[in-house]
C-alpha cells in the first residue's frame, strides 16, 4: 500500500528592500535559516510587480524606497491583492510621524533598523501559526520576477 502524498507548501515571502545587503542577508536567513520560499524587490514598483504576480503571505518593506516608498507599496498590495498578507515594515524612520502613518495604511508591524531577523521569523511564525495558513499554490513564485 502507498502513502497518500501530501501537499506541503512553504509560507511565502517577499522582501522590498532597495539595499541589496540588507535584502540579501534577511533573505538567505528566512530561506536557508526558516525555510521560507523568499523573493526580494528593489523598489516600491517592482516591490508591487511582485506581489500581484505572485501573491505573498509576508510582505517585509522599508518605507525608504526608490520610485515609490514603502507606505504607498503596503497600499496599493492590500488593494490589488485577493487575500491581505502580513505586512512587515523594516525601516530606519523610527519616528512617531513615521509610525503612525504606518498604522494608518494598515502595517501590522513596524520593525525600527536593524530589525533582529530572529524577531522577524517569530512574527511570521505566529501570524502562520494563528489560522493565516498559506492561500495560494502555483509554480515557483520567483518566476517572472
Amino acid at each position: 500500500m502507498q502513502a497518500a502524498a501530501t501537499s506541503v507548501r512553504t509560507t511565502k515571502v517577499l522582501i522590498v528592500e532597495d539595499n541589496l545587503d540588507v535584502a540579501d542577508t534577511l533573505a538567505r536567513f528566512l530561506h536557508i535559516g526558516c525555510g521560507f520560499d523568499v523573493a526580494t524587490a528593489t523598489d516600491g514598483v517592482k516591490g508591487v510587480r511582485a506581489a500581484v504576480f505572485n501573491p505573498p503571505d509576508v510582505v517585509i518593506i522599508d518605507i525608504g524606497l526608490p520610485k515609490l516608498n514603502g507606505l504607498l507599496v503596503a497600499e496599493q498590495i492590500v488593494q490589488e491583492l485577493p487575500h491581505r498578507p502580513l505586512l512587515i515594515v523594516v525601516t530606519a524612520f523610527g519616528d512617531a510621524a513615521t509610525r503612525s502613518l504606518a498604522e494608518e495604511v494598515g502595517i501590522d508591524h513596524f520593525l525600527t533598523k536593524p530589525a533582529d531577523p530572529f524577531v522577524i521569523e517569530q512574527l511570521i511564525e505566529d501570524h502562520m501559526g494563528s489560522g493565516h495558513a498559506p492561500f495560494s499554490e502555483g509554480e515557483s513564485w520567483r518566476e517572472g520576477i
